[in-house]
């Protein structure tokens, strides 16, 4: 189960998501198989399998496979096998949203701040770039022109710059280190982050996981399918990392991790199982079954 940090950048996922998991597209199935998958290829015919699942024709498959293809992400490495092009720098952005606790460190009470006000706002890709690259990383707006973040995250300001560089910080943007705000703008700044709401959505997420595990529970009792579930463990792993992967890693003295932490827990946990059970019917399907 993949996440594409780029498609979003807000930092939660709707209640509506969190009650109905939006199942994957054509393409972003593939890749959640191919990196979900310990040898990271699989052959036509077990995508296709995975792929009327969701409801894709043969041919969406196939277009989804050629366009991946068109774009170097996948190859075929073999008649009628695709493959991870990159399989080792995929399956560590994937597996990325498991290590984003270990960025953090203990809070100074220092603030990493974000000067926009000399970039090109003509330039209308570059400022969705800009403002994403921000908003995945935790940053909020303070005043016209000006993001912040807490100084809580390892190698500071300059290991963030270099981070928000890479998501697409537009050029003429100034990274740095702000202390001893006054004491208005520190009480604005602490106010940034709706805490209670992301507390609500990870609590939300906590019973969709309950509910997903009580699945895998009837499939390995033979008391379900295991073909829906499976299915089902795509949209809800996407929605639960989605989230996960937006969080703002906040210090404790703004939002406790706890339940963050616990949901991080919980995540791997039916990950794991949802891989098993993936795999199993994946290597059927590519033996014919």
């Amino acid at each position: 189960m993949t996440i594409d940090e780029t498609s979003q950048a807000d930092a939660s996922v709707s209640t509506e998501t969190v009650t109905n998991p939006t199942p994957p597209n054509a393409r972003e199935m593939v890749l959640d198989l191919l990196t979900t998958h310990d040898a990271h290829e699989l052959p036509l015919k077990a995508l296709v399998r995975a792929g009327n699942l969701f409801g894709y024709t043969d041919q969406t498959v196939r277009v989804a496979l050629s366009r991946l293809k068109a774009d170097g992400v996948i190859a075929s490495p073999a008649r009628g096998v695709h493959a991870l092009a990159a399989a080792g720098a995929l399956v560590r952005e994937v597996e990325g949203w498991r290590r984003r606790e270990g960025r953090l460190v203990a809070w100074s009470g220092a603030w990493i701040g974000v000067a926009d006000a000399a970039i090109d706002r003509t330039d209308r890709p570059q400022l969705r770039r800009h403002d994403r690259a921000l908003r995945l990383r935790g940053f909020r707006q303070l005043t016209q022109g000006v993001w912040i973040r807490p100084d809580n995250l390892a190698g500071g300001t300059t290991a963030l710059r270099d981070d928000l560089t890479q998501l697409g910080l537009a050029p003429l943007a100034t990274v740095f280190r702000l202390d001893d705000l006054a004491p208005e703008d520190e009480r604005r700044a602490r106010a940034l982050w709706d805490a209670a709401s992301m507390d609500r959505t990870e609590a939300d997420l906590d019973r969709l996981l309950v509910l997903g595990n009580a699945a895998q529970d009837a499939v390995e009792a033979g008391e379900a399918a295991p073909e829906p579930v499976a299915a089902d463990s795509l949209a809800i792993g996407r929605t639960v990392i989605r989230n996960l992967v937006r969080d703002p890693l906040l210090p404790d003295e703004l939002r406790p991790g706890e339940t963050r932490r616990r949901l991080t827990g919980g995540m791997i946990a039916y990950q794991l199982r949802a891989k098993a059970l993936w795999i199993r019917l994946l290597d059927q399907w590519a033996a014919g079954g």
